[in-house]
Protein backbone atom coordinates (compact mmCIF):
# COMPACT_ATOMS: atom_id res chain seq x y z
CA UNK A 1 0.00 0.00 0.00
CA UNK A 2 0.98 3.71 -0.81
CA UNK A 3 2.10 5.77 2.25
CA UNK A 4 0.10 7.50 4.51
CA UNK A 5 0.69 10.24 7.28
CA UNK A 6 2.33 9.28 10.53
CA UNK A 7 -0.37 8.34 12.95
CA UNK A 8 0.35 9.07 16.56
CA UNK A 9 -1.78 7.62 19.67
CA UNK A 10 -0.77 8.09 23.42
CA UNK A 11 -1.49 6.08 26.29
CA UNK A 12 -0.03 6.17 29.56
CA UNK A 13 3.10 3.98 30.64
CA UNK A 14 2.91 1.56 33.53
CA UNK A 15 5.32 2.56 36.49
CA UNK A 16 8.45 0.24 37.16
CA UNK A 17 8.89 1.45 41.40
CA UNK A 18 10.49 4.16 42.85
CA UNK A 19 13.02 4.08 40.34
CA UNK A 20 10.43 4.59 37.69
CA UNK A 21 10.54 8.48 36.29
CA UNK A 22 7.56 10.11 36.03
CA UNK A 23 8.87 12.92 33.33
CA UNK A 24 9.84 10.34 30.65
CA UNK A 25 11.59 12.75 28.00
CA UNK A 26 11.22 10.21 25.18
CA UNK A 27 7.60 11.36 25.40
CA UNK A 28 6.05 7.94 25.83
CA UNK A 29 2.94 6.72 23.41
CA UNK A 30 4.07 8.19 20.52
CA UNK A 31 4.13 5.36 17.79
CA UNK A 32 4.61 4.90 14.06
CA UNK A 33 2.07 5.24 11.37
CA UNK A 34 1.64 3.14 7.88
CA UNK A 35 4.17 5.49 6.60
CA UNK A 36 6.77 2.47 7.90
CA UNK A 37 4.71 -0.52 7.14
CA UNK A 38 5.30 0.62 3.50
CA UNK A 39 8.89 0.43 3.86
CA UNK A 40 9.76 3.60 4.51
CA UNK A 41 11.62 5.76 6.51
CA UNK A 42 11.13 5.87 10.32
CA UNK A 43 13.35 9.53 10.63
CA UNK A 44 10.50 12.04 11.72
CA UNK A 45 9.55 10.12 14.57
CA UNK A 46 12.65 9.89 15.58
CA UNK A 47 13.24 13.63 15.40
CA UNK A 48 9.97 14.10 17.24
CA UNK A 49 11.11 11.92 19.75
CA UNK A 50 13.96 13.46 20.27
CA UNK A 51 13.85 17.33 20.63
CA UNK A 52 10.59 16.91 23.33
CA UNK A 53 11.67 18.94 26.33
CA UNK A 54 13.12 16.81 29.26
CA UNK A 55 9.96 17.37 32.33
CA UNK A 56 11.85 17.72 35.58
CA UNK A 57 12.13 15.12 38.26
CA UNK A 58 10.03 15.16 41.13
CA UNK A 59 12.12 16.09 44.59
CA UNK A 60 11.92 12.25 45.58
CA UNK A 61 13.46 11.05 41.82
CA UNK A 62 15.97 13.58 42.16
CA UNK A 63 17.58 11.98 45.10
CA UNK A 64 17.82 8.99 43.71
CA UNK A 65 21.55 7.76 42.65
CA UNK A 66 22.68 5.86 39.83
CA UNK A 67 22.29 2.14 40.41
CA UNK A 68 25.33 0.41 38.93
CA UNK A 69 24.73 -2.75 40.07
CA UNK A 70 21.45 -2.81 37.54
CA UNK A 71 22.77 -0.18 35.34
CA UNK A 72 20.56 2.19 35.49
CA UNK A 73 21.26 5.98 35.88
CA UNK A 74 19.90 8.37 38.60
CA UNK A 75 17.09 10.95 37.43
CA UNK A 76 19.51 13.77 37.69
CA UNK A 77 21.99 12.23 35.16
CA UNK A 78 19.13 11.01 33.10
CA UNK A 79 18.07 14.41 32.62
CA UNK A 80 21.52 15.83 31.98
CA UNK A 81 21.94 13.45 29.09
CA UNK A 82 19.21 13.73 27.22
CA UNK A 83 18.69 17.38 27.76
CA UNK A 84 22.32 17.38 26.02
CA UNK A 85 20.96 15.37 23.33
CA UNK A 86 17.63 17.41 22.85
CA UNK A 87 20.32 20.24 22.39
CA UNK A 88 22.53 18.37 19.94
CA UNK A 89 19.56 17.30 17.71
CA UNK A 90 18.33 20.57 17.44
CA UNK A 91 21.06 21.75 16.09
CA UNK A 92 21.57 19.20 13.76
CA UNK A 93 24.83 17.98 15.51
CA UNK A 94 23.98 14.36 14.80
CA UNK A 95 27.13 12.92 15.54
CA UNK A 96 27.67 14.24 18.97
CA UNK A 97 24.12 13.51 19.92
CA UNK A 98 25.04 9.78 19.11
CA UNK A 99 28.06 10.07 20.91
CA UNK A 100 26.59 11.31 24.27
CA UNK A 101 24.08 8.22 23.80
CA UNK A 102 26.35 5.66 23.27
CA UNK A 103 28.40 6.46 25.90
CA UNK A 104 25.53 6.88 28.38
CA UNK A 105 24.49 3.14 27.71
CA UNK A 106 27.73 1.73 27.66
CA UNK A 107 27.69 3.31 30.97
CA UNK A 108 24.13 1.94 31.65
CA UNK A 109 23.34 -0.76 30.00
CA UNK A 110 20.54 -1.33 31.96
CA UNK A 111 18.56 1.66 31.40
CA UNK A 112 15.44 1.56 29.63
CA UNK A 113 15.23 4.92 28.89
CA UNK A 114 19.07 5.53 27.35
CA UNK A 115 18.32 2.19 24.53
CA UNK A 116 14.61 3.84 23.64
CA UNK A 117 16.70 7.08 23.19
CA UNK A 118 19.44 5.67 21.47
CA UNK A 119 16.96 3.35 18.89
CA UNK A 120 15.15 7.03 18.18
CA UNK A 121 18.52 8.56 17.07
CA UNK A 122 19.16 5.31 15.33
CA UNK A 123 16.25 5.46 13.43
CA UNK A 124 16.44 9.17 12.83
CA UNK A 125 20.18 8.42 11.39
CA UNK A 126 18.57 5.61 9.44
CA UNK A 127 20.31 2.87 11.09
CA UNK A 128 17.11 0.46 11.29
CA UNK A 129 18.71 -2.69 12.06
CA UNK A 130 20.52 -0.77 15.33
CA UNK A 131 17.68 1.25 16.20
CA UNK A 132 15.94 -2.93 16.44
CA UNK A 133 18.53 -3.85 18.40
CA UNK A 134 17.95 -0.82 21.23
CA UNK A 135 14.49 -1.19 21.52
CA UNK A 136 14.91 -5.18 21.83
CA UNK A 137 17.15 -4.45 24.73
CA UNK A 138 14.55 -1.78 26.03
CA UNK A 139 11.99 -4.00 26.12
CA UNK A 140 13.67 -6.82 27.87
CA UNK A 141 14.83 -4.24 30.94
CA UNK A 142 10.96 -3.58 30.94
CA UNK A 143 8.76 -2.65 31.42
CA UNK A 144 7.25 -3.94 28.26
CA UNK A 145 5.14 -1.69 26.77
CA UNK A 146 2.77 -1.31 23.68
CA UNK A 147 4.71 1.37 22.54
CA UNK A 148 7.93 0.03 22.47
CA UNK A 149 6.74 -3.28 21.36
CA UNK A 150 4.57 -1.85 18.29
CA UNK A 151 7.79 0.44 17.11
CA UNK A 152 10.12 -2.43 17.56
CA UNK A 153 7.21 -4.20 15.07
CA UNK A 154 7.71 -1.68 12.38
CA UNK A 155 11.16 -1.68 12.84
CA UNK A 156 10.97 -4.99 12.32
CA UNK A 157 9.26 -4.86 9.17
CA UNK A 158 11.16 -2.10 7.86
CA UNK A 159 14.58 -4.14 7.59
CA UNK A 160 13.02 -7.01 6.63
CA UNK A 161 12.20 -9.21 9.24
CA UNK A 162 8.03 -9.52 9.25
CA UNK A 163 8.28 -12.72 11.23
CA UNK A 164 9.76 -10.55 14.57
CA UNK A 165 7.24 -8.44 13.54
CA UNK A 166 4.34 -10.40 14.01
CA UNK A 167 5.51 -11.43 17.25
CA UNK A 168 6.36 -7.71 18.69
CA UNK A 169 2.55 -6.51 16.87
CA UNK A 170 1.09 -9.40 18.97
CA UNK A 171 2.89 -8.33 22.46
CA UNK A 172 1.87 -5.06 21.58
CA UNK A 173 -2.02 -6.11 21.26
CA UNK A 174 -1.77 -8.16 24.42
CA UNK A 175 -0.57 -5.10 26.13
CA UNK A 176 -2.92 -2.35 24.63
CA UNK A 177 -5.88 -4.41 23.41
CA UNK A 178 -7.79 -0.91 22.75
CA UNK A 179 -5.75 0.22 20.04
CA UNK A 180 -7.11 -0.18 16.38
CA UNK A 181 -3.71 0.57 14.66
CA UNK A 182 -2.13 -2.27 15.67
CA UNK A 183 -4.63 -5.44 14.93
CA UNK A 184 -4.21 -3.19 11.19
CA UNK A 185 -0.77 -3.67 11.09
CA UNK A 186 -0.74 -7.37 12.60
CA UNK A 187 -2.80 -8.01 9.37
CA UNK A 188 -0.67 -6.35 7.12
CA UNK A 189 2.12 -8.66 8.26
CA UNK A 190 0.39 -11.07 7.42
CA UNK A 191 -0.69 -10.35 3.99
CA UNK A 192 2.72 -9.94 3.30
CA UNK A 193 3.35 -13.79 4.14
CA UNK A 194 0.07 -14.82 2.49
CA UNK A 195 -1.85 -15.62 5.49
CA UNK A 196 -4.75 -14.09 4.48
CA UNK A 197 -7.89 -15.28 6.86
CA UNK A 198 -5.71 -14.49 9.75
CA UNK A 199 -5.30 -10.94 8.12
CA UNK A 200 -9.06 -10.60 7.74
CA UNK A 201 -9.84 -11.83 11.68
CA UNK A 202 -7.55 -8.80 12.39
CA UNK A 203 -8.82 -6.53 10.34
CA UNK A 204 -11.96 -7.11 11.77
CA UNK A 205 -10.67 -6.40 15.00
CA UNK A 206 -9.76 -3.04 14.17
CA UNK A 207 -12.62 -2.20 12.02
CA UNK A 208 -14.93 -2.63 15.03
CA UNK A 209 -12.99 -0.43 17.15
CA UNK A 210 -12.42 2.13 13.94
CA UNK A 211 -15.05 1.80 11.64
CA UNK A 212 -14.11 5.02 9.60
CA UNK A 213 -10.87 3.84 8.49
CA UNK A 214 -10.35 3.89 4.81
CA UNK A 215 -7.20 2.02 5.08
CA UNK A 216 -8.94 -1.07 6.71
CA UNK A 217 -11.64 -0.80 3.44
CA UNK A 218 -8.38 -0.86 1.11
CA UNK A 219 -6.65 -3.75 2.64
CA UNK A 220 -9.86 -5.79 2.25
CA UNK A 221 -9.94 -5.02 -1.11
CA UNK A 222 -6.41 -6.36 -1.46
CA UNK A 223 -7.34 -10.02 0.14
CA UNK A 224 -10.53 -9.97 -2.25
CA UNK A 225 -8.46 -9.53 -5.12
CA UNK A 226 -6.41 -12.00 -4.34
CA UNK A 227 -8.73 -14.53 -3.47
CA UNK A 228 -10.56 -13.31 -7.21
CA UNK A 229 -13.45 -12.06 -5.43
CA UNK A 230 -13.55 -8.87 -7.48
CA UNK A 231 -17.02 -8.12 -6.97
CA UNK A 232 -16.32 -7.74 -3.61
CA UNK A 233 -12.82 -6.14 -3.85
CA UNK A 234 -14.78 -3.33 -5.90
CA UNK A 235 -17.37 -2.91 -3.03
CA UNK A 236 -14.41 -2.36 -0.56
CA UNK A 237 -12.26 -0.20 -2.19
CA UNK A 238 -15.20 2.16 -3.00
CA UNK A 239 -16.03 2.09 0.22
CA UNK A 240 -12.78 3.59 1.20
CA UNK A 241 -13.01 5.83 -1.63
CA UNK A 242 -15.97 7.18 -0.07
CA UNK A 243 -14.08 8.02 3.31
CA UNK A 244 -10.95 9.42 1.03
CA UNK A 245 -12.14 10.08 -2.34
CA UNK A 246 -9.07 11.95 -3.44
CA UNK A 247 -6.24 9.06 -2.14
CA UNK A 248 -4.36 8.52 -4.85
CA UNK A 249 -3.49 4.82 -3.48
CA UNK A 250 -7.47 4.01 -3.24
CA UNK A 251 -7.96 5.07 -7.01
CA UNK A 252 -5.60 3.36 -8.20
CA UNK A 253 -6.41 0.20 -6.32
CA UNK A 254 -10.02 0.91 -8.04
CA UNK A 255 -8.35 0.49 -11.26
CA UNK A 256 -6.43 -2.28 -10.30
CA UNK A 257 -9.61 -4.17 -9.72
CA UNK A 258 -11.67 -2.85 -13.00
CA UNK A 259 -8.61 -3.77 -14.76
CA UNK A 260 -8.72 -7.19 -13.35
CA UNK A 261 -12.25 -7.57 -14.02
CA UNK A 262 -11.55 -7.17 -17.32
CA UNK A 263 -13.55 -4.03 -17.54
CA UNK A 264 -10.19 -1.73 -18.44
CA UNK A 265 -11.95 1.26 -20.33
CA UNK A 266 -13.77 1.95 -16.87
CA UNK A 267 -9.88 2.20 -15.34
CA UNK A 268 -9.24 4.35 -18.12
CA UNK A 269 -11.98 6.76 -17.41
CA UNK A 270 -11.26 6.73 -13.95
CA UNK A 271 -7.40 7.55 -14.25
CA UNK A 272 -8.06 9.99 -17.31
CA UNK A 273 -10.04 11.93 -15.21
CA UNK A 274 -7.11 12.55 -12.38
CA UNK A 275 -5.58 16.04 -11.89
CA UNK A 276 -2.69 16.72 -13.20
CA UNK A 277 -0.33 16.30 -10.51
CA UNK A 278 -1.61 12.75 -9.52
CA UNK A 279 -1.87 11.52 -13.12
CA UNK A 280 1.51 12.08 -13.74
CA UNK A 281 2.63 9.91 -10.96
CA UNK A 282 4.76 6.60 -12.26
CA UNK A 283 2.33 4.59 -10.65
CA UNK A 284 -0.90 6.15 -12.62
CA UNK A 285 1.14 6.06 -15.78
CA UNK A 286 2.31 2.47 -15.60
CA UNK A 287 -1.30 1.52 -14.49
CA UNK A 288 -3.16 3.81 -17.29
CA UNK A 289 -1.01 2.50 -19.95
CA UNK A 290 -1.46 -1.09 -19.30
CA UNK A 291 -5.20 -0.13 -19.60
CA UNK A 292 -4.50 1.72 -22.96
CA UNK A 293 -3.16 -1.78 -23.96
CA UNK A 294 -6.37 -3.87 -22.83
CA UNK A 295 -8.28 -1.83 -25.24
CA UNK A 296 -6.22 -1.21 -28.05
CA UNK A 297 -4.74 2.24 -27.67
CA UNK A 298 -1.04 1.85 -27.33
CA UNK A 299 -0.03 4.97 -29.07
CA UNK A 300 -2.07 6.78 -25.74
CA UNK A 301 0.54 4.44 -23.49
CA UNK A 302 3.63 5.28 -25.65
CA UNK A 303 2.83 9.16 -25.73
CA UNK A 304 1.97 9.31 -21.40
CA UNK A 305 5.08 7.24 -20.90
CA UNK A 306 7.01 9.74 -23.15
CA UNK A 307 6.02 12.90 -21.22
CA UNK A 308 7.25 10.82 -17.81
CA UNK A 309 10.57 10.24 -19.77
CA UNK A 310 11.25 13.31 -20.60
CA UNK A 311 10.02 14.55 -16.87
CA UNK A 312 12.96 11.98 -16.17
CA UNK A 313 15.58 12.01 -18.90
CA UNK A 314 17.89 10.13 -16.58
CA UNK A 315 15.56 7.03 -15.73
CA UNK A 316 16.85 3.65 -18.36
CA UNK A 317 13.39 2.20 -17.36
CA UNK A 318 11.09 4.71 -18.51
CA UNK A 319 13.41 5.27 -21.69
CA UNK A 320 12.74 1.54 -22.08
CA UNK A 321 9.42 1.27 -21.19
CA UNK A 322 8.65 4.15 -24.02
CA UNK A 323 10.39 1.98 -26.76
CA UNK A 324 8.09 -1.00 -26.00
CA UNK A 325 4.98 0.94 -26.13
CA UNK A 326 6.43 2.63 -29.45
CA UNK A 327 6.62 -0.89 -30.56
CA UNK A 328 3.37 -1.65 -30.09
CA UNK A 329 2.09 1.04 -31.64
CA UNK A 330 4.31 0.19 -34.91
CA UNK A 331 6.52 2.66 -34.67
CA UNK A 332 9.70 0.93 -35.11
CA UNK A 333 12.15 3.38 -35.48
CA UNK A 334 11.33 5.86 -33.17
CA UNK A 335 10.52 2.71 -30.67
CA UNK A 336 14.60 1.84 -31.55
CA UNK A 337 15.55 5.37 -31.01
CA UNK A 338 14.47 5.29 -27.39
CA UNK A 339 15.58 2.08 -26.57
CA UNK A 340 18.78 3.58 -27.56
CA UNK A 341 18.73 6.35 -24.94
CA UNK A 342 17.79 3.46 -22.36
CA UNK A 343 20.79 1.55 -23.70
CA UNK A 344 23.46 4.28 -22.81
CA UNK A 345 21.53 4.59 -19.38
CA UNK A 346 23.08 1.56 -18.91
CA UNK A 347 20.00 -0.87 -19.26
CA UNK A 348 20.63 -4.18 -20.34
CA UNK A 349 17.08 -4.99 -21.41
CA UNK A 350 17.15 -2.68 -23.77
CA UNK A 351 20.91 -3.76 -24.69
CA UNK A 352 19.16 -7.45 -25.25
CA UNK A 353 16.08 -5.87 -26.69
CA UNK A 354 17.83 -4.49 -29.47
CA UNK A 355 20.02 -7.20 -30.09
CA UNK A 356 16.69 -9.55 -30.91
CA UNK A 357 16.05 -7.54 -34.00
CA UNK A 358 17.66 -9.35 -37.17
CA UNK A 359 20.31 -7.98 -38.73
CA UNK A 360 19.23 -5.79 -41.62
Amino acid sequence: MPSQPISQFHQSQPGRGSSWRAGNARAAGVALGVLALAGAGVASYAVWSLTQNPAPASQNESSVTADESSGMAASASIEEILGAVQVYVNNEQFAQALTVLEEAVAQYPGDQELRLALGDLYMMRQELPKAYDQYVAGIEIGPATAEAEFTAGTLANTIGQPELAEAHYASAMRLDPSNPDTPVYLAAIQMKTNRLDQAKVNLALGGKMAPDSARIYAMRSEIAMRENKLSIALEQIRKARAIEPDSLAWILQEARVLKRDRRAQEAVDLLTALPQEQAQHPETVKLLAECFGLVGRPEEAASRYIDLAQASPEDPSLAFEVALWLERAGRRVEAIEWADKARALRSGRAQAWIESFPEE
